[in-house]
């Protein structure tokens, strides 16, 4: 059986590194994301591994989540994550 693979913005506490938040990409572009996280077609075609976001990535992945979302890089970490659902 095939499942379906989707990615999420994750949000992680900055000290304890605890799971604070999930938000699931919806309209998820596989080239875009590529493109902007400097993926390796070869190793990660499907994007599978952990990305970090960071401040120059802040305007693609609020215009890719298609709402507001605010960036905290002080207390906050935030990934780009596959899974499989």
């Amino acid at each position: 059986m095939n499942k379906e693979i989707y990615h999420s913005l994750t949000v992680y506490d900055g000290v304890t590194e605890e799971l604070l938040d999930v938000v699931v990409i919806e309209n998820f572009s596989l080239e875009s994301f590529i493109d902007q996280f400097d993926v390796s077609r070869q190793s990660d075609p499907s994007m599978l591994d952990r990305y970090a976001v960071g401040p120059d990535d802040v305007r693609f992945v609020i215009e890719a989540l298609g709402c507001t979302f605010d960036f905290d890089f002080t207390r906050f970490g935030y990934f780009i994550e596959a899974a499989a659902g």
